[in-house]
């Protein structure tokens, strides 16, 4: 059941959001919350406490109710709407992730908080956000409870892949990008317990090529060879994240893996080990606290 903010705690006290060097202090618990973050949207959710801005966006299981009218749409996950929120006048703006960027601008028209999640230390930093927004609220007990069958979780799956190996591979059409531990979705082997059979990616700030150019093709080849090196390591799973699935549930990627010159012959898909992750789930919401029960299910689930 989701709680009035204003039933909340005492509301007499200034109240401190604490998260990372950030510190934003109110007068009291804010009852109009703009939350452009889904993560942090989920997190909410978990503890019982309602958004009344959030950006026009798909909304999918737990946050399914943030599809509806009685929400008011404000701007998109990348950018918020400056004339809705003026004109709404939060009490609290909540940005992370593709809205992080604005939390300056968002600034001259309430407290603005970055809770951007920081998925290299997937758990403890859920930990530490869950904690940041159940402390303010008033609502550390059920942040406990839900933290702790989190941990219940998380070690049920790692008692299943114990020893085992597996690739992650985010799959656009008919490319597969391997990711490896440092790579955005790499945190799934240190998350699930897997030992990953794709050594550190290296990191370059240089823009994407264009399509069809030298650069470009030099990079799919180079991708192709990593690509062999890891089915050569015989991982014991395949896990795949589909962007062509988010909002639409089409998984074209199972199709294109049969097709894909490195990855068709792997032990992994002969022996039916891919696995393939919700993609609303994993790219839209991410490291949220419901989100993450999920998510630990999931490949619980999917472990055999």
């Amino acid at each position: 059941m989701l709680l009035g903010l204003g039933t909340i705690g005492a509301a007499s006290a200034q109240v401190d959001f604490k998260y990372k060097d950030q510190v934003v202090a109110l007068k009291e618990i804010p009852k109009t919350l703009a939350v452009y973050d889904l993560s942090a949207l989920d997190t909410l959710n978990a503890l019982g406490i309602d958004a009344k801005l959030v950006p026009n966006s798909s909304y999918h299981g737990d946050l399914s109710r943030y599809q509806t009218a009685q929400y008011t749409k404000a701007g998109s996950l990348f950018e918020p709407d400056l004339a809705v929120l003026k004109q709404a006048k939060p009490d609290l703006i909540i940005v992370g992730g593709r809205s992080a960027s604005k939390a300056e601008s968002l600034k001259t028209i309430a407290p603005t908080l970055d809770l951007s999640p920081d998925t290299s230390n997937y758990m403890s930093n859920l930990e530490e956000r869950t904690n940041t927004l159940a402390h303010a609220f008033g609502q550390q007990k059920i942040a406990n409870e839900k933290l702790a069958q989190l941990a219940k979780l998380q070690a049920a799956l790692k008692a299943k892949t114990k020893g085992q190996s597996a690739l992650m591979l985010f799959a656009v059409g008919q490319n597969f990008m391997p990711h490896a531990e440092n790579d955005r979705f790499g945190f799934v082997y240190d998350f699930a317990g897997l030992k990953s059979v794709l050594d550190l990616s290296e990191k370059s700030d240089a823009p994407r090529p264009e399509a069809g150019s030298p650069e470009a093709l030099k990079i799919a080849e180079a991708n192709l060879k990593r690509l062999e090196a890891a089915i050569a390591k015989n991982p014991d799973y395949i896990i795949v994240l589909d962007r062509g699935a988010v909002n639409t549930q089409k998984y074209t990627a199972q199709e294109n893996i049969l097709k894909h010159p490195a990855l068709k012959n792997a032990q992994a898909l002969k022996d039916k080990k891919v696995i393939y992750v919700n993609a609303d789930a994993w790219y839209i919401t991410g490291a949220g606290l419901n989100n993450t029960a999920f998510m630990l299910q999931e490949l619980i689930q999917a472990i055999k």
